[in-house]
Formats: C-alpha cells, sequence, structure tokens
C-alpha cells in the first residue's frame, strides 16, 4: 500500500518518554499506510536503544536514524536527514517528548486536506502536560472548529494562542513544505517560521479536538532553555528575541511587504520584550509598548515595575530564591568536559 503520511519526529536524550511518541503514532486508525521517521541526534541515554527496540518490532512503519555525532551542535538541521527519506504526500510532526493521544488524529487531518485543496496545513489543540505527563492546561488556539485565513495567522503575536499552535498537531503537504526555504528560521525556531511559509500557499485549518500533548519544561527543551535564560541569562534571552525580529524582517522582505501590517504587531511584541527586559519605563510608557504591557501578566508588570523603580528589592529577592540554582549550575559548567560545554548552554535539542 502506498505511503500517504510520513511521520517526522525528533529525539535528543528522550528516554522516558519516547516509547509514548512511538506508541502515540502506532495505535493511530487509518484507512491508508503512514510511516514513522525518527531521528536521534546521538543522545547520550537510552533512546537510540529504545527506537532500536521499536524499529525491530515494526520495521514496515519505523524507520530510524541513529546519528553517532550530535549534528544539532554542529549547525545542521536534523530535518534535512529525514525528509529526504520521506514517502509520504503528507507530513506529520511529533518531537519526541509530545505524543497523539487520539487514535484518529491522522484520518482526521488526512480527510480534511484532502477533501480541501485550498488548505496548506492543518492544526489542532492539544494538553499541556509536565515531565511526568500530568496534563496542566491546554494549547488551545481553536475556540470552534475552522478556517483560517493567511493574514490571521500571520496576524497572531505571541501573546495570542493561534500564534504557537502544539508542532505535533500539525499536518501539510510534503510538496508545500519541501518547497519552503530551509533558511528561513527565527534562531533555532523553525515551526513558527514554516507556518508563516506554509500561508503563503493557501488557508489554514484549526480542528477544535484535543489531538495530541504537548510537554513543556523537559529538560534542555526549548521552553526549559527559555524560562532558564530569561532568569539566569539575559544576554542570550535577548540574542533569542532578537532573532524573532530578524525573522519578521526578512520575511516581510520576502513578502514585498504584503503583510507589513500584521507583521508589525510581531515585531513590535518583541521590541516591548526587549524593553521590559530592561525594564526601560520610558520607552514602555509610549505606544505602542504600553498596550502590550497593560496585556501582560500581572507577575511580570510587577516584576518590570519593581526592576524599574525598586531594583534593590527584586535584587535581594533574586538573590534569596535563585542564588543557591545559579551557584549549582555554574558549578556543574565548571566541572563539565570542555566538549560538552558548548552542548551544555545552547545544544539541547527541541521547541
Amino acid at each position: 500500500m502506498e505511503i500517504q503520511v510520513s511521520v517526522l519526529t525528533t529525539a535528543y536524550n528522550h528516554a522516558p518518554f519516547i516509547a509514548q511518541a512511538i506508541e502515540g503514532v502506532l495505535a493511530q486508525k487509518t484507512s491508508f499506510a503512514f510511516e514513522m521517521i525518527v531521528h536521534d541526534d546521538a543522545s547520550t541515554d537510552s533512546t537510540p536503544r529504545i527506537i532500536e527496540e521499536y524499529a525491530k518490532r515494526h520495521p514496515d512503519i519505523i524507520k530510524p536514524i541513529l546519528q553517532q555525532q550530535n549534528q544539532f551542535s554542529q549547525g545542521n538541521d536534523v530535518y534535512s536527514f529525514m525528509l529526504p527519506l520521506a514517502r509520504g504526500k503528507y507530513i506529520a510532526l511529533c518531537e519526541g517528548d509530545d505524543y497523539w493521544c487520539d487514535p484518529c488524529k491522522l484520518q482526521k487531518q488526512v480527510d480534511y486536506m484532502e477533501n480541501h485543496p485550498e488548505c496548506s496545513y492543518c492544526f489542532c489543540n492539544a494538553y499541556r502536560v509536565d515531565v511526568q505527563g500530568n496534563v496542566i492546561g491546554q494549547q488551545s488556539p481553536v475556540h470552534q472548529s475552522r478556517v483560517f485565513s493567511d493574514r490571521e495567522i500571520i496576524a497572531a503575536t505571541p501573546d495570542n494562542p493561534l500564534n504557537f499552535p502544539a508542532t505535533a498537531g500539525v499536518l501539510c503537504r510534503t510538496k508545500d513544505l519541501m518547497d519552503c526555504p530551509t533558511d528561513f528560521k527565527a534562531g533555532e525556531v523553525g515551526d513558527m517560521p514554516l507556518r508563516f511559509m506554509l500561508m503563503l500557499k493557501g488557508n489554514a485549518y484549526g480542528f477544535a479536538d484535543l489531538m495530541c500533548c504537548y510537554r513543556i519544561m523537559t529538560p534542555g527543551s526549548w521552553t526549559e532553555r527559555g524560562a532558564r535564560e530569561s532568569k539566569f541569562n539575559p544576554v542570550k534571552a535577548s540574542q533569542r528575541n532578537q532573532a524573532f525580529i530578524d525573522f519578521y524582517h526578512r520575511f516581510d522582505q520576502y513578502t514585498n511587504g504584503i503583510y507589513h501590517q500584521e507583521i508589525m504587531p510581531n515585531i513590535q511584541w518583541r521590541v516591548y520584550l526587549e524593553y521590559a527586559r530592561r525594564a526601560d519605563w520610558k520607552a514602555i510608557r509610549q505606544m505602542p509598548y504600553w498596550q502590550f504591557y497593560q496585556k501582560d501578566t500581572r507577575k511580570r508588570r510587577a516584576i518590570i515595575y519593581l526592576k524599574a523603580h525598586f531594583p534593590f528589592l527584586l535584587q535581594l529577592y533574586r538573590r534569596l530564591r535563585y542564588g543557591p540554582e545559579v551557584q549549582r549550575r555554574k558549578q556543574a559548567f565548571d566541572t563539565a568536559p570542555p566538549a560538552m560545554k558548548g552542548r551544555y548552554h545552547d545544544h539541547a535539542q527541541k521547541k
């Protein structure tokens, strides 16, 4: 039977989670054949062994790529190893610490895409789960299943849930993904730029169904490193934020300004984050940044205000709460082998 969907899964030190990711794919009930290409980026735990065991039991579905050297740390795009092997008409994504919880996910999404050639990609709502697998909320950008226009998707600022559907919920056509420029990323982030590029090919469809689980704060993940950098490495956090601003400008230029009005709020939001990080109260009080401050969380507004007007109080609080943590991280870095120091700061995989 011809392969209809290729599921691409990236893994790095995901031993506690990878089996659940694979099982969620194997549980899919479909009228078509699918494959799962699993790329392990030289994990130092038992992730490769677990992948190999599943591949031996399901050789017709699971295609492993087990790297001997970490490709991400060398600046290589791990998807460049998977995409040439993809045989499906469609690409579905599921990173190694996420998983699907609806056995009909693929069937629902493929059925819609088959009947709507004008749709460039579809996505679904997701549960947010912690490292232990407990449901702690929802990643729910869709209140009711419907079509989303290109301008609607591109205009969604990072404070809007629509800007951040779970990657594990996305399905698109392989040919459309292959047509996207490979250098369009926001730093190490590729899922948001991919959605922008796909919107140049048609509309999007959002399922209100909760069909996958998005795991947050996995050690070394994008969410965990972002939270850590915000607290302990403001320079790195600023560089990460600037990468998004650079992407928006490049996308605006690439599209000849067609989406300029939709892109500007994204840029303004990122500039606001920089002002907030520096607690530049004079700049924050100006429009349009004041509106972002007013919509920000109470906790972050309080931190910004204290940092701007009573910095000694905030410094005292952080010293009392995070002092031991800062020392522990410094100790871990100082005692790490030289070859691991780059990875300790920059090269953990995902999100």
